[in-house]
């Protein structure tokens, strides 16, 4: 049978490349080469952007200067540190490594020395890079795991309330409909609901009431926020649960009720023409680099997929055979953690991921309490440092409701 260890533990400096290397960079879009990293990031890190007109001159004897006055911003990378900090009791967590080990019935497949402070870490580990991946884009406040003070916009939010953006909205009848009723139950009656199926995502907006998004406790205005939905009849759909619930898969639950609100949707019904017009507004420049990336979310995704295969004729395979994720030779990207019907056009260049792995405030710790304290319990705490900005605006397009 295994013998139990476990070894306090303080990972620093270039120890750091094992764990806090792996949920800070390991993120999904950052192993895809979606985000430019900077390390060392300890402070406000200045972002200089250039940008300037070419104009071809007629041949000279003296120099000429084109008379163009060259353009010079900044923007930032402001870093953020926060924790993760997990208590647990030490028979509870050995409980646990073995229900993942062990065979059921078995009792000596494991020999040796097990570190339970390695296995704590490991556990935990995805959860905090899924928590990242959706910080870096989201931000602080639509990322339920993150309850520190400081403010994280995150790219997504800031790269909406920038000027200069190319932004185009899913205001048209194709993308959108309009609600005049959505009752306490989460049921939304609009004029039609042919267009839509049962697993298509909407996002909401323009709400006029007082519903709210009560699922977890509290009172979330429904205005911004994303729903699976369920089709009840040739009027009314319900609001299954909130996209942001993908992950702990809870039902949504709200309180109030609305009279008036807009509802835009990317599903099957739509999404070549999305995509269409999505691709002729694209800036060529841009879409010509080796760096440029068409993000979309995963129902997005599989909308694609669905519309490929209901486009296909006189194909044997059509709704079995795996789709390819490009449009007219241009890959797109299915992003895991993300904004529901959203797509971003950018080049992995203009965007860009701070943090510190080597610097003091960014460490991993792992302590049993009992030698100390008598306390039979075990502990974890990992500190990160991070920030997230973008370079030029007018070199993104962004697609939203």
């Amino acid at each position: 049978m295994a013998q139990f260890t476990f070894t306090n533990n303080t990972y620093a400096g270039e120890a750091l490349a094992g764990f806090m290397a792996s949920t800070l960079l390991e993120a999904d879009s950052v192993k895809r080469g979606l985000l430019t990293v900077i390390n060392d990031v300890k402070s406000r890190k200045i972002i200089l952007d250039v940008d300037d007109d070419v104009k071809l001159q007629d041949p000279s004897g003296m120099f000429l200067d084109q008379g163009t006055t060259t353009l010079q911003t900044e923007s930032y990378l402001d870093p953020v540190v926060y924790e993760f900090m997990k208590q647990e009791q030490w028979d509870k967590l050995v409980q646990s490594w073995e229900a993942q080990s062990l065979a059921p019935g078995a009792f000596s497949d494991y020999e040796g020395v097990v570190d339970l402070s390695d296995f704590m870490v490991q556990r935990y580990m995805t959860k905090i890079q899924i928590a990242n991946e959706r910080l870096y884009w989201l931000g602080k406040s639509a990322t339920k795991e993150a309850a520190f003070t400081s403010s994280f916009t995150g790219l997504l939010p800031s790269i909406a309330a920038a000027t200069g953006v190319y932004k185009v909205g899913l205001g048209k009848s194709a993308t959108s409909t309009a609600a005049s009723a959505i009752n306490a139950s989460g049921v939304v009656t609009v004029s039609d609901t042919s267009t839509l199926a049962d697993g298509d995502v909407v996002t909401i907006t323009n709400v006029t009431g007082a519903s709210a998004d009560t699922t977890n406790g509290g009172s979330v205005p429904l205005s911004g926020q994303s729903y699976f939905i369920q089709v009840l009849s040739g009027t009314t759909f319900k609001l299954v649960r909130n996209y942001n619930e993908i992950n702990t898969r809870k039902g949504a639950t709200f309180s109030g009720t609305a009279t008036v609100a807009n509802i835009s949707y990317i599903n099957a019904s739509n999404v070549l023409g999305v995509l269409s017009s999505v691709y002729s507004q694209l800036d060529p420049a841009d879409r010509i680099q080796d760096d440029f990336n068409l993000q979309i979310p995963l129902h997005v995704g599989y909308a694609y997929a669905q519309a490929q295969a209901n486009k296909a004729t006189n194909v044997l395979n059509a709704f079995s055979d795996k789709k390819k994720m490009d449009y007219l030779g241009l890959p797109l990207q299915l992003m895991n953690h993300w904004q529901a019907n959203t797509i971003l056009g950018a080049r992995s260049s203009n965007l860009f991921l701070g943090v510190d792995l080597l610097g003091d405030q960014s460490e991993l710790s792992t302590v049993y309490m009992k030698p100390y304290t008598n306390d039979n319990v075990v502990r974890m705490k990992a500190r990160m440092k991070a920030a997230v900005n973008f370079k030029f605006a007018n070199e993104l397009f962004l697609l939203t409701a």
